[in-house]
């Protein structure tokens, strides 16, 4: 980034200045984060409870593999299974450092601390790089520092944090590639960066791909824009010199992912899992815990264009609510907007933002129009986090020319005083908000306790059918696998395969097995055990004790 001293200063100056302007910024960013993590025992959902055990095994020696399975749609086989077929492994191997380290839960949340703590200091680059302005970029990082809804996830194993740094630092490195060649003719190293950071928001998540996708399309943009510039080709480097920038794009993105193309291509003979892509042909989400049942094109037209068209209706909507409530922070996503329409009258902003705005495009329609029950159900709000820094970076240029607007039409408002005054407001509103939207989140004591008193009950190594396989694994140690959204003798089946000898059931059990639910096993030798209350019951299966 550009920094504002003299030509004459030395790197030792810059870093000087950085540190004055930044130190409060991290101070306050670690002491923030540390509220949130203290507060969680454990992790606090499925999916960082998914990512810490892997992370716990993978510290052990053990590899990637994990004696859960949660989803049926890759056909396993047995257990221990493959890990990761899923999702990628990134999370994973970082909270594994942590427990290598330390050993604890503790030790495995501090990674994601730190880049929970730091990631404000994305934002105020972000604002800097747009506006110039101190006071924009301080008060942009205090905002992402709230958190938002993303609040409760950031300092746990989880993907929140690390795509927001990993996707949105890739458009930012795409956005510096952009300025780099219109003011200095070369931006070779920004491609390399931005193609490093591609290679880790998908090694982060599955569909961190369109990140990818992104960056193709603005190196070709890019290129086609440089081969009009030079007009008729003179020489061979009219056609090295935008090849040049895709080739170190690509061979960033390569120098991360390849290793895990080869891993997967060893584990099904090609370089990327496909299994996601059954879960753009669902009708109902939970059938992404299905048994012994494959997704595809005919199954999903057979369903009926009317029911089609209404999903479709439904996850725009929904996608719709998440950018303006989730990454614009509800009543802040208007100032963010305004900021958008007016950096459109600029080039350089305009240039500058076009990476983000490309993404959040390509989000919208991926999200909602393809892997359409996904996307309404957690991939959309995981996904989002590349452009929280960016929408909160736009924020207080919103705010600034509304208050300009106002100003201009009413005399007696003086711009400098209001401008301080609703900074002033926002900030506190901002924190408010997050908390009492984290506040709501359940951090799972109650599932916990049962898990272990379970354990207590059953013999070392029982396999335990749930809801919940990695929470489950995590306290009691047991190996688990996902109890699947079929009725009582689809169940028996996958138990059968996987040696399940016990059910536990919670609240949010499979609709199918609902009649099971209630008491009327039948004769298919299914035994209530304990009913642990909260909706909780565990049940022995046929086999049991045998």
């Amino acid at each position: 980034m550009e920094l504002p001293v003299t030509s004459k200063s030395s790197i030792r100056s810059h870093f000087l200045y950085w540190l004055r302007e930044w130190w409060w910024i991290i101070l306050l960013g670690l002491a923030v984060q540390a509220f949130w993590a203290l507060r969680l025992e454990h992790p606090a959902y499925f999916d960082a409870y998914y990512y810490t055990t892997n992370a716990q095994r993978l510290a052990a020696g053990q590899g990637f593999s994990e004696e859960i399975i949660w989803q049926y749609l890759d056909e396993p086989q047995g257990l221990p299974a493959p890990s990761h077929t899923y999702w990628m492994p990134l999370t994973s191997l970082i909270a594994a450092a942590g427990y290598w380290l330390g050993g604890s839960f503790r030790s495995a949340q501090l990674p994601f601390w730190l880049m929970a703590a730091l990631l404000p200091l994305l934002s105020y680059i972000i604002s800097w790089q747009l506006f110039g302005q101190p006071r924009l970029s301080r008060l942009a990082a205090l905002l992402t520092m709230a958190g938002g809804y993303y609040t409760a996830y950031w300092a746990q194993p989880t993907t929140f944090v690390l795509f927001a740094w990993a996707g949105g630092g890739c458009l930012l490195a795409l956005a510096l590639a952009r300025r780099d060649r219109q003011t200095r003719g070369n931006s070779d190293r920004w491609w390399l960066v931005a193609g490093v950071a591609a290679g880790l928001a998908h090694f982060t998540r599955a569909d961190g791909l369109l990140i990818m996708v992104v960056a193709g399309l603005l190196w070709l943009a890019e290129a086609l824009a440089s081969m009009v510039e030079q007009g008729p080709p003179r020489r061979l480097q009219w056609r090295l010199l935008p090849l040049r920038a895709g080739l170190l794009l690509a061979l960033g993105y390569l120098a991360v992912m390849m290793p895990w193309f080869y891993r997967t291509w060893l584990l099904t003979g090609q370089p990327l899992s496909t299994v996601g892509t059954q879960t753009i042909f669902l009708t109902v989400y939970d059938d992404v815990f299905s048994y012994g049942r494959q997704f595809g094109l005919a199954q999903y037209l057979a369903w009926g264009w009317r029911n089609i068209l209404v999903s479709k209706l439904e996850a725009v909507w929904l996608a719709l609510q998440t950018y303006i409530v989730v990454i614009g922070l509800t009543a802040f996503s208007f100032f963010a907007a305004v900021a958008w329409i007016a950096a459109r009258r600029h080039l350089h902003q305009r240039r500058f933002l076009q990476p983000a705005t490309w993404y959040a495009v390509i989000l919208f329609i991926a999200m909602s129009l393809v892997f359409t029950f996904p996307g309404q159900r957690g991939s959309l709000l995981h996904s989002s986090t590349a452009l929280w820094p960016w929408s909160m970076a736009l924020v207080p240029a919103g705010l600034d020319r509304v208050v300009e607007w106002i100003a201009a039409r009413r005399p007696h408002w003086e711009p400098r005083t209001a401008r301080r005054f609703f900074a002033v407001t926002f900030v506190p509103m901002a924190f408010v908000i997050s908390l009492a939207v984290a506040s709501t989140q359940p951090l799972g004591h109650k599932e916990a306790v049962i898990y272990r008193e379970v354990a207590t009950m059953l013999p070392p190594g029982e396999v335990v059918m749930t809801g919940d396989p990695p929470g489950f694994h995590y306290h009691s140690h047991l190996p688990a696998i996902a109890t699947p959204n079929e009725g009582p003798q689809g169940m028996l089946r996958a138990a059968r395969q996987f040696g399940a000898t016990y059910l536990l059931m919670d609240p949010g059990y499979p609709a199918p097995l609902e009649t099971l639910y209630e008491g009327k096993t039948g004769n298919l030798g299914i035994e209530l055990v304990r009913d642990f209350g909260d909706g909780f019951r565990l049940y022995r299966l046929p086999g049991a004790g045998k």
